[in-house]
């Protein structure tokens, strides 16, 4: 049995190592990529750097700086929260009539608006004594919606919402606080109206004015006839003189009786006229 020879010289390796401390091909890789990637985010920094500064630089070389000091800045919204009360700044109020002149014992209507014109949800107390109606003469109070107005009627309105409860109706009558019955009805002449909203400062419309008028003047009576003056004809059905009155009675002393009438019974006739003298 022969012997396996051993003087064979041992071929050197062309493998790169592997130990722990050589980097591995994977790890070169990874490495060089990282590099690049630092490398672009480096450029696109400076470009987008430099383009921030030149916008900031750009209106002070051209002159542009008051330009950009006048545009104010946007408005900051508001923090969402709780409704809060509107307040005269947020609403519109307008009140109009349905004729500019009333006959007597017609009622005037009032056309009332309430319109949300601010930029947040906000509550208006819409029931007769919160938005209240005013009627003046003058400088005087003579009907409020507030004196016999309802419960409180609270209203969420938004931007653009109208009060959708228009329509007010006044009998021409006086209102006190407490509502008392029984209150004078107002005479003729130039009135006011005007809409508010209870509590809020400010909150009040532009007037609006109308007119009740006064009933017409009575018919006079026809006047009392009166006796004719001295020498006029006299009425129809009078008796004329010398002429038998129609109720049979004599007539007046010295007035000749008609012609053709008989005397009254128990008078004496008259006396015959004296004849004619001879050789008349």
């Amino acid at each position: 049995m022969s012997t396996p020879r051993t003087d064979r010289t041992p071929r050197p390796s062309t493998r790169p190592s592997t130990g722990p401390g050589a980097p591995t091909r994977a790890a070169l890789v990874r490495r060089r990529l990282v590099a690049l990637l630092l490398l672009v985010a480096l450029v696109v920094g400076l470009v987008l750097l430099g383009q921030v500064a030149v916008r900031a630089v750009g209106p002070l070389l051209s002159g542009d700086a008051s330009a950009q000091e006048g545009k104010s800045p946007p408005p900051t919204p508001e923090a969402a929260g709780p409704p809060r009360d509107c307040t005269a700044a947020s609403l519109e109020l307008a009140v109009t009539t349905n004729a500019a002149e009333y006959e007597p014992g017609r009622a005037v209507q009032l056309d009332v608006t309430v319109r949300h014109s601010g930029g947040r949800p906000c509550l208006v107390d819409g029931s007769d004594a919160g938005r209240q109606v005013l009627v003046y003469s003058g400088d005087e109070l003579v009907w409020s919606s507030a004196h016999c107005g309802s419960t409180e009627r609270l209203l969420l309105m938004s931007t653009g919402d109208e009060d959708p409860s228009r329509l007010v109706r006044w009998d021409r009558h006086r209102s006190v606080e407490g509502c008392a019955p029984d209150q004078p009805e107002v005479g003729p002449g130039t009135y006011t109206a005007v809409v508010s909203i209870a509590g809020v400062d400010g909150a009040t419309s532009e007037p609006v004015t109308f007119t009740l008028l006064a009933p017409p003047a009575p018919t006079p009576d026809p006047a009392e006839p009166t006796a004719p003056a001295d020498g006029t004809t006299p009425p129809e059905g009078a008796p004329a003189d010398g002429t038998a009155p129609a109720d049979g009675t004599a007539p007046a002393d010295g007035a000749p009786p008609a012609e053709g009438t008989a005397p009254a019974e128990g008078a004496e006739p008259p006396a015959p006229s004296d004849p004619p003298a001879d050789g008349a």
